[in-house]
């Protein structure tokens, strides 16, 4: 698949043993991993179900939704455990959220610096959000709202949404601000290094203070409204509210009183199925994550030979094998995945991940040897048609099978534009699959549904050059086979750590 990576970091703190065996905790929401003895694990999965809960309990019309794709969470003790699935992570970084072709994962460290759960929330806050209402809204509410529930504090008998993260409260007291008309018009990559902070900070306070009063979270839906029709997000505000950027501003500086919100921790129990990993998880868990996430041509021989020496010490493990084809397939020998996945399908010809690691593995194989392309997606075809066959509810058939007819001069036909729309409304967090599905309706010449499609490509703070891509074709309304493809984006910077600057040495 593509290997476009469009999401946040995110951190975390929790304490989790070292060298334990893996534990995997599946709710109807989340899949949780982690090292802590189940219990510890368990409790995790809780609390990110309860957040989930409390999203929705303010966004009524997301009750009764149950998400088709799962948020699959890592939780790990060290930063070598973070490189280890993305070497070229920076140091600062404390973990990261990617919504991809392969499925929507997250890791977290433990004390990520920001306050136990805050970007934690901050990123599942920005998937709910794209999962339930991907919509066209500007950057700096979708960053505000995520800092607003992001420090949502969830006890036993009690939870608490609406208060302040201290290292945000830094950037509105002991940093100049940037200018609202800023705030309103730019992505928080728009704005310099150095006030990135400030921006999440002022996003933060200003959706507050404009959900803090009825009157003025009417005025804030107008505005959002407004914005999202193409109006100018400045007189937007302004028209909306009835007063000026500098009466806002002040409005703000004004603004020391937050309403607090209390709400009984029902604690409800959650049905969850929990189990332990065998032995070839505590070698290859980290790996395959790894793999999965690797970009298309990203080459590394020494992590190879790990692999399969790994690999070599589980021989019979279904999960060994697995994770040694699709290393095969992404950086290794191609004949060598063939032959293991072929080997387990002529066992189990029904066995759904095999099925779709066979697909898959052809269209890595075919964007790795471009003269091999056309057939490595045909050959694609036949096992992602019989996975799609044994469960048709995975977005991830689906969407492969649409990438490997892409080639073909007759793309997209009926049956493609269905299995594209299909794959996004499994998965509509997953941006990669609006993008593509507003490049083919472009295509097909029907730009309005492009356009309600791409806007949240479009509007993703963190979108990089998918965002500006789509803009751009948008805009011109020509498409030609290549510009199908989705920009591979450089890893994002992650968001400001939300301390305060440490002080120089005098």
């Amino acid at each position: 698949m593509t290997r476009a990576l469009i999401g946040g970091a995110i951190l975390i703190a929790m304490a989790w043993p070292a060298q334990a065996a893996w534990v995997r905790v599946e709710t109807d929401k989340f899949v949780v991993y982690g090292q802590g003895g189940e219990r510890a694990v368990a409790a995790y999965a809780t609390k990110l179900n309860t957040y989930d809960a409390v999203l929705r309990r303010f966004h009524p019309s997301t009750l009764e939704r149950k998400p088709d794709t799962k948020v699959q969470v890592f939780m790990v003790s060290s930063r070598d455990d973070l490189r280890r699935v993305r070497p070229r992570l920076p140091r600062s970084v404390a973990g990261f959220y990617s919504a991809m072709s392969e499925g929507v994962f997250a890791m977290a460290l433990k004390d990520g610096g920001l306050g136990e759960d805050d970007v934690m929330f901050h990123e599942y806050a920005h998937h709910f959000m794209w999962e339930n209402f991907p919509a066209a809204y500007p950057a700096w509410f979708v960053e505000g709202w995520a800092e607003y529930f992001m420090t949502t504090e969830i006890k036993p008998d009690e939870i608490k949404i609406g208060g302040y993260n201290v290292g945000r409260a830094h950037g509105i007291f002991g940093e100049t601000w940037i200018p609202l008309e800023d705030l309103l018009s730019k992505t928080s990559f728009e704005t310099r290094e150095q006030k990135r902070d400030v921006y999440y900070s002022l996003a933060w306070l200003f959706t507050h203070y404009m959900r803090s009063d009825p009157t003025r979270a009417v005025q804030l839906d107008m505005a959002i409204r407004a914005i999202a029709a193409g109006k100018d997000p400045v007189k937007s505000f302004e028209t909306a509210t009835g007063k000026s950027m500098e009466e806002l501003t002040q409005a703000l500086k004004k603004y020391q009183r937050l309403q607090i919100l209390g709400i009984k921790n029902p604690g409800a129990p959650v049905p969850m199925k929990i189990t332990t990993l065998s032995k070839s998880a505590d070698d290859l868990l980290l790996d395959n994550l790894r793999l999965i996430l690797t970009s298309t041509g990203d080459l590394d021989a020494d992590f190879l030979a790990g692999v399969r020496r790994k690999a070599a010490r589980h021989p019979g493990d279904a999960f060994a094998e697995q994770v040694l084809a699709r290393a095969e397939f992404v950086m290794g020998d191609v004949s060598a995945g063939e032959a293991i996945t072929k080997r387990r399908l002529d066992a189990n010809p029904n066995d759904f991940e095999d099925l779709l690691l066979a697909g898959t593995g052809q269209l890595v194989a075919g964007m790795r040897d471009p003269k091999q392309r056309d057939a490595r997606y045909k050959a694609a075809r036949t096992p992602l048609a019989k996975a799609y066959g044994v469960n048709n509810a995975d977005f991830r058939p689906l969407y492969a099978y649409a990438l490997s007819r892409s080639i073909e001069p007759t793309f997209p036909t009926g049956n493609d534009m269905k299995a594209l729309l299909e794959a996004r409304y499994l998965a509509p967090a997953v941006q990669e699959l609006s993008w593509r599905a507003g490049m083919a309706l472009l295509r097909k010449g029907r730009r309005d549904e492009a356009a309600l499609m791409l806007a949240p490509v479009i509007n993703n703070p963190h979108g990089g050059r998918a965002a500006a891509r789509a803009r751009e074709m948008l805009n011109s309304g020509r498409i030609g086979v290549l510009d199908l493809d989705e920009p591979e984006d450089e890893e994002e910077p992650a968001p400001p750590s939300g301390q305060p600057p440490a002080k120089s040495a005098t």
